[in-house]
């Protein structure tokens, strides 16, 4: 079975997070569950200088020492990455709710 492309790109953003974070980072995961972790509802493409792309991104879960990797819906990584063009580096309200979602997500997928 041939892997999904998204995760040679998730495995290029595990091996900067650790040049980044050293012996901090100790595993990665992708997050998988239902809808977007930003608004809940279907992971989609969004529009990004008139062409189709999906919006892969990460963070670093601290309490854990892992990486999480997600996808937003097309509206959620828009407004982001519009945001980000206006004011670089600026944490938005939407990325408490994110990582808030993540989190919980990956604690849940602790227990199984």
């Amino acid at each position: 079975m041939k892997k999904h492309p998204l995760f040679d790109v998730l495995d290029a953003m595990y091996r900067q997070a650790q040049v980044q974070y050293g012996g901090a980072i100790k595993g990665k995961w992708l997050h998988d569950g239902d809808g977007c972790p930003g608004c809940g509802k279907d992971i989609t493409e969004m529009k990004w200088k008139k062409k189709k792309a999906i919006s892969l991104n990460a963070f670093f879960y601290r309490d854990h020492a892992v990486m999480i990797g997600y996808l937003l819906c097309g509206k959620c990584g828009h407004h982001i990455h519009s945001e980000a063009q206006k004011n670089p580096h600026t944490k938005l309200q939407i990325h408490d709710e994110i990582e808030k979602n993540l989190k919980a997500a990956f604690v849940k997928h602790l227990g199984h």
